[in-house]
């Protein structure tokens, strides 16, 4: 399925592109960056602050639940669609020229529907993880806001992602676990 691959092959490449430039992005953000003079700056891993937090636990089981249900449907689609490669690859030779093109067709349809659904599946499964991490992520930026107050930081950052906002971090000034605990 040369096709197939090809197609494949492009989308890894990309997804490699768009990666590398969001981590270019924020090293040079992240490096840009500097207090301004006697600001008293934190941080915080916002996910393993996450990862602490009981209300997120059934959240994050919820959600991959999903995603393997998403996966499962597309391997099934993924199969279906070898199988009648495969079953195109047999009868091929002994096929006339015009219907080997409507099969070609039907199978390159077949992969663009495939392709399709794959990104519907996944940007569902995103929208969903917002919609359920929403209230999480309010709690946590109130009480960021809260913690900043009472232990006087004008600046927390967040240390952790693709693209960290943080390439250095005096430990005295994480806040993750003063977080966790102001959370519970």
């Amino acid at each position: 399925m040369s096709r197939i691959e090809h197609l494949s092959a492009r989308f890894s490449s990309a997804k490699s592109f768009v990666l590398g430039f969001g981590l270019a992005i924020g090293f040079v953000l992240g490096a840009a960056f500097q207090p301004p003079a006697g600001e008293k700056v934190g941080y915080v891993e916002i996910e393993k602050v996450i990862s602490e937090m009981p209300e997120a636990k059934p959240i994050k089981e919820k959600l991959e639940k999903e995603a393997r249900q998403a996966q499962a449907d597309l391997e099934k689609m993924q199969k279906d669609l070898k199988d009648a490669y495969d079953e195109y690859e047999r009868k091929k030779a002994m096929m006339r020229a015009d219907e080997q093109k409507k099969k070609e067709e039907e199978l390159q349809t077949k992969m663009q529907q495939l392709q399709q659904q794959g990104l519907s599946k996944r940007e569902a499964l995103q929208k969903r993880e917002a919609e359920l991490l929403k209230p999480v992520e309010e709690k946590i930026s109130k009480t960021i806001e809260k913690l900043a107050q009472q232990n006087g930081y004008s600046i927390i950052l967040n240390k952790g992602g693709v693209a960290n906002t943080v390439l250095y971090g005096d430990k005295s000034n994480n806040l993750t676990y003063k977080l966790i605990d102001a959370l519970k």
